[in-house]
């Protein structure tokens, strides 16, 4: 009987040959995983100085690049790191979309590298309302009005994603903990599967 657990997939006894070369995939899944591990492990640091808040999100990052030793380092690496995923993510989509390997069996992980990808721009945008300046607080209301042209649960969406921004600042209580705890851990979460999704659907060549 063929064994499809998830934990004999995590460590396959094989691979097909040829499934994982370079010049097919150019790497940029583990790109962009490896980002991912920089934006946890710079985040997890930042997050020692950083107050969200109307008024001190923008001075915590002033303080965090002038005053912490090596703060603007990792506030650059995290910066970095974090135009770094959203820019191999895409081109991972790309590359996925121009080889086929969206089609069957793989139609469910094509669902959930969109779904990453989503969750990668909403990152990047959470990161930087969390800046706390008069751009990223207009960017907070454009979001929030957006979302509150939903008819119906518009503005409750909004509350439960934004809080309550000002014009002046984007840094809010609600933003930095869907930042730095809630999206992280579900794109962690969805990343473990659709790497096991790859393994388990015999790599990332078309079938």
């Amino acid at each position: 009987m063929k064994d499809h657990n998830f934990v004999n997939h995590i460590r396959p006894r094989f691979i097909p040959d040829g499934v994982l070369t370079i010049l097919y995939t150019f790497c940029l899944g583990g790109l962009s995983f490896l980002a991912f591990v920089i934006l946890g492990v710079t985040g997890f640091l930042l997050m020692f100085h950083y107050q969200p808040g109307d008024g001190t999100g923008f001075g915590s990052i002033l303080t965090i690049a002038s005053v912490i030793p090596y703060g603007r380092v990792i506030r650059n690496l995290h910066y970095w790191a974090g135009q770094l995923m959203v820019v191999t993510v895409n081109l991972h989509m790309l590359r996925v979309v121009w080889t086929h390997s969206y089609k069957s069996p793989k139609q469910l992980n094509w669902l959930i590298g969109v779904a990453l990808l989503i969750l990668v721009l909403v990152l990047d945008f959470t990161g930087y309302l969390l800046i706390g300046s008069q751009e990223s607080g207009a960017a907070a209301t454009v979001a929030v009005n957006i979302l509150g042209l939903i008819p119906g649960m518009g503005m409750g969406l909004a509350q439960i994603m934004f809080g309550e921004p000002s014009a002046l600042s984007g840094s809010t209580l609600v933003v930095y903990v869907w930042h730095c705890v809630g999206l992280p851990i579900f794109a962690l979460f969805l990343q473990l599967y659709h790497f096991w999704r790859i393994r388990r659907d015999g790599g990332v060549r078309p079938l």
